[in-house]
């Protein structure tokens, strides 16, 4: 009985919320505030603690797990939820990129998904089949009404940096990465205990670069990595403007504060506004991926020296 009471409470809340959904999109169309701010990186490498450290740190708007959960009208949902949203706190704890909490960060995938394609690599070539004007609306309605410029952090970003540059001129890249080998170990364990995304019709798994293939899960998983960072490179130096940031999970994770202001100092100098909201830890316990079998292990390091030459 249940799994049919929640799809229908959900659909009579989207119901209930399209008019205000319609009004606030449509009282800040054209209202672009500061530059949008995308977290990027291949999945399994801190993007998530990441993304829950900046809000926390920081003032800003973003895709919350209400949003998610009503994709539909996740302004209005926004605005509804917006005093439980601005009072939440750090919990610091992910399952597989999600932050349990209504208030909660969150990639937004269905949300992103009413208008693009995950997977594939894009560029601004699609722009002219994407409701565009709705899409500008939504962030920049996210940001008006939280009064803070708008950060989302999802994986899928990663390969269409140029599509987003055309929706969004000016906006700001975030890309964050781990030690390829512990990246490639926990993309593997991942799918192995299934957990994260399904699995695609050609059988790939989360975010493809541009040279997606592989005989083999670990292989596909050393290309996964290596090509997700050099996509965004080639795509952030096609731009032709200082728009890309790095962090590194492990120094993430011995001095967030220290980090937390590079990336404050960075997008200040972009015309962001970074407002203190709350303090955050001191350190955080560095994630060490068990080693697979040492046969495993022999194919990770050989895979990923090759990934680099097919780049």
């Amino acid at each position: 009985m249940k799994k049919f009471v929640k799809p229908i409470l959900q659909a009579t809340t989207h119901t209930a919320l399209a008019p205000l959904e319609r009004r606030v999109l449509e009282r800040y169309k054209n209202k672009e505030r500061w530059p949008h701010v995308f977290i990027l990186g291949a999945p399994r490498s801190g993007t998530s603690l990441f993304y829950e450290l900046l809000v926390s740190r920081y003032q800003f708007s973003f895709f919350s797990n209400l949003a998610h959960r009503f994709w539909k009208t996740p302004v209005a949902a926004s605005y509804v939820g917006r005093k439980i949203i601005t009072s939440r706190s750090g919990a610091y704890q992910s399952t597989y990129g999600h932050i349990s909490g209504w208030s909660s960060p969150n990639e937004g995938g269905w949300i992103w998904q009413r208008w693009l394609v995950d997977g594939p690599w894009a560029d601004e070539s699609i722009l002219s089949n994407l409701p565009v004007d709705e899409m500008r609306a939504t962030l920049a309605a996210m940001s008006n009404i939280f009064t803070a410029p708008f950060v989302n952090k999802n994986v899928m970003h990663s390969n269409r940096i140029r599509l987003l540059n055309a929706l969004f001129p000016e906006c700001l890249f975030i890309e964050v990465r781990r030690d390829p080998t512990e990246t490639v170990r926990s993309i593997i364990r991942a799918q192995r205990r299934h957990k994260g995304p399904e699995h695609d019709n050609d059988g790939w798994w989360s975010v493809r670069p541009s040279s997606a293939g592989g005989a083999d899960m670990i292989e596909r998983a050393c290309r996964q990595v290596k090509g997700i960072a050099t996509d965004i490179a080639k795509d952030c130096a096609h731009l032709d403007r200082d728009c890309l940031h790095i962090v590194d999970y492990a120094a993430l994770c011995s001095d967030p504060h220290k980090t937390l202001a590079q990336t404050a100092a960075f997008l200040e100098n972009h015309g962001v506004p970074m407002t203190l909201r709350a303090e955050v830890p001191d350190r955080f316990e560095v994630s060490n991926i068990k080693p697979l079998s040492v046969g495993e292990e022999k194919q990770i390091a050989v895979d990923l020296e090759k990934s680099v030459d097919l780049l």
